[in-house]
């Protein structure tokens, strides 16, 4: 396996470039969003020192770009081109798999559909030139001096531990997928409940408070809510009062099962909105939203 030609090239250095190059990504996008957020981020869809999209984008330059390093134009309009292609298929990719845009340039000018930006794809073009005539040599040299056999074990390894940590971070993602879709279900029937009261006067103050507030502050909105309204529902005859309060219970109950739900997060899942800020779910996008500002709002108090 290790031997097998790709291009001019073999697995084996194929594989290192890969790994090396996942981690100069990792590093520079954990230190640009750590600087950014003024506190330490650590960057990337896996839960170790490895950016993918990174590994993957610089094998496309090192195989098709290497018989044009002489040539600073090509290099550059190549990176553009095959850097925005891979940026472009793998934010698609990762939206059907897992439903959520996972980054979004649509704020920028010329993007396209959200997933490429021109400032990005020309970012692209120039890391590309500095990549093949300055960074690339050193990096093939190192690669050409690791030790054949402690290479093919210590890849064996890390190859292994690739894949672990890839599905683990699946595994937790279509969790997240999973507890969005019951918080959905519990956000539409607290919306059902509301509508069957007189608490709302209109859809559109129902919308402006349900819609638009995290739960937790939701849940102690309605009940400062209740109490105010307690002393008009003693008014009401018996079954208007029962049917009631029964109902203010359920409210009640399914806000404090989301607040338990909101709760209930892991380390994955705090990563990842960290890593993510600009993570938008297509399907439960609001739960996925008050779900960023529980943890925001956690590690705000921890300070």
């Amino acid at each position: 396996m290790w031997t097998t030609p790709w291009l001019d090239q073999n697995f084996f250095h194929l594989f290192y470039y890969f790994i090396i190059y996942s981690f100069l990504g990792w590093g520079m996008e954990s230190a640009f969003v750590s600087i950014s957020s003024k506190e330490w981020v650590n960057r990337g869809f896996l839960s170790g020192p490895f950016c993918p999209i990174y590994g993957v984008g610089a094998l496309f330059m090192i195989l098709l770009l290497s018989p044009v390093t002489d040539h600073v134009f090509l290099l550059f309009f190549g990176g553009f081109f095959l850097a925005s292609v891979v940026e472009y298929v793998i934010a698609a990719i990762l939206e059907k798999l897992f439903h959520a845009s996972w980054w979004d340039y649509s704020e920028k000018k010329w993007n396209l559909k959200g997933r490429v930006c021109l400032q990005r794809s020309v970012e692209w073009g120039l890391l590309t030139i500095v990549l093949m005539r300055v960074i690339h040599p050193v990096i093939q040299g190192l690669a050409d001096n690791i030790p054949t056999l402690l290479g093919e074990a210590a890849g064996t390894l890390l190859l292994m531990y690739l894949v672990a940590d890839a599905g683990v971070t699946v595994q937790h993602i279509l969790r997240l997928n999973e507890k969005l879709a019951h918080l959905s279900e519990a956000t539409d029937d607290v919306r059902r409940r509301l509508e069957s009261t007189r608490l709302y006067s209109a859809r559109k103050e129902l919308a402006e408070h349900l819609e638009h507030l995290p739960a937790a502050q939701f849940l102690r909105e309605w009940k400062d809510r209740m109490e105010e309204t307690y002393g008009d529902i003693e008014q009401l005859q018996l079954e208007e009062r029962l049917r009631a309060e029964f109902v203010a219970n359920e409210i009640r109950e399914k806000l404090e099962y989301k607040v338990r739900v909101l709760e209930q997060q892991n380390f994955t899942e705090r990563r990842l909105l960290r890593a993510f800020p600009g993570m938008r779910s297509m399907k439960f996008d609001f739960e996925l939203q008050d779900l960023r500002s529980h943890i925001n709002e956690k590690r705000k108090n921890r300070k």
